[in-house]
């Protein structure tokens, strides 16, 4: 599990990129009188990263973020406190399983094989999480809080890891990720995960 999970709620103001380890868009966020900054992955060295992002996602699954205050909030992994789950979300499991049928029929009848989730190729993540928030009302950025500084980070999935390092950090409701009400009042969201990492995982969030 992770050492601490919840969410930065505001406004977001700007943006830089940070190629480290892992390649980063470093959002910076307005909640209440603390600007954050959440370190959202979207690459890595080997370009073994994928991303999806959702528009028009049914706002009324989202009440439990909603109604929390603007700046850090800590969430309990579970069903109800507004962690999110890549794999168990109701708010995320319509579109996620609808693209895997869409494509699962489209592979069948033309021996493809497209995933649900996109490949990095480039900035091609980055780029779309920069669009997404760009003229957004407010910004949720779901993770790991900073040790030092205000901010958040591990901004991707956090279970279904490969026998490894990564694994003690495994767990279910702790991904991150980042949501925006748009200016139009529709909810979008952005998910990334590492191409190694399953959805198809336990209880303990380890590969099932």
């Amino acid at each position: 599990m992770l050492p601490d999970y919840g969410v930065v709620v505001g406004q977001y103001l700007s943006y830089t990129t940070n190629q480290g380890q892992w390649m980063h868009v470093d959002l910076k966020i307005q909640g209440g009188d603390i600007q954050y900054q959440a370190a959202v992955d979207v690459n890595e060295p080997n370009g073994l990263f994928q991303y999806q992002i959702f528009n028009d996602l049914d706002i009324s699954l989202f009440a439990p973020v909603l109604a929390l205050a603007d700046g850090w909030n800590h969430l309990d992994s579970n069903p109800t406190s507004g962690a999110i789950d890549y794999a168990r979300s109701p708010i995320l499991q319509r579109p996620l399983g609808c693209l895997a049928l869409f494509w699962g029929i489209l592979n069948a009848v033309f021996g493809t094989s497209i995933q649900t989730w996109t490949n990095v190729t480039g900035n091609d993540a980055g780029n779309a999480l920069v669009a997404m928030v760009m003229g957004s009302t407010k910004v949720f950025a779901f993770g790991a809080p900073y040790t030092t500084g205000d901010g958040v980070h591990d901004v991707h999935c956090n279970q279904g890891d490969p026998p490894g390092s990564f694994q003690a950090l495994d767990g279910i409701w702790q991904d991150g990720c980042v949501f925006a009400i748009k200016s139009d009042g529709t909810l979008s969201a952005y998910l990334g995960k590492f191409s190694t990492q399953t959805l198809n995982t336990n209880n303990n969030g380890l590969p099932a």
